[in-house]
């Protein structure tokens, strides 16, 4: 196995990362939402200030905003592996 394949192979993980990260957010921001709000109630003992924030709409947009840049890179990663082949 010679290090192209090897680095091929990376980055098509790195893409699957990007594209689960980008659907999880763009197609389900309430159920992320949801589980953010669960495990942020406090950062390092400390009330969080943002949760006030992450209630909100623009949370959820910001969230959407992820998902798309996130499958755009994962797009990216992908169209330039195989133009690098």
């Amino acid at each position: 196995m010679n290090s192209s394949t090897v680095n091929s192979d990376f980055g098509h993980l790195v893409a699957l990362f990007f594209l689960a990260v980008g659907v999880c957010t763009l197609v389900f921001p309430y159920r992320v939402q949801a589980a953010a709000l669960r495990k942020c109630k406090t950062v390092w003992g400390f009330p969080n200030p943002f949760l006030g924030w992450m209630e909100t709409k623009a949370y959820i947009w910001m969230l959407r905003a992820l998902g798309a840049v996130s499958s755009a890179a994962a797009l990216l990663v992908e169209i330039v592996i195989l133009v690098g082949r």
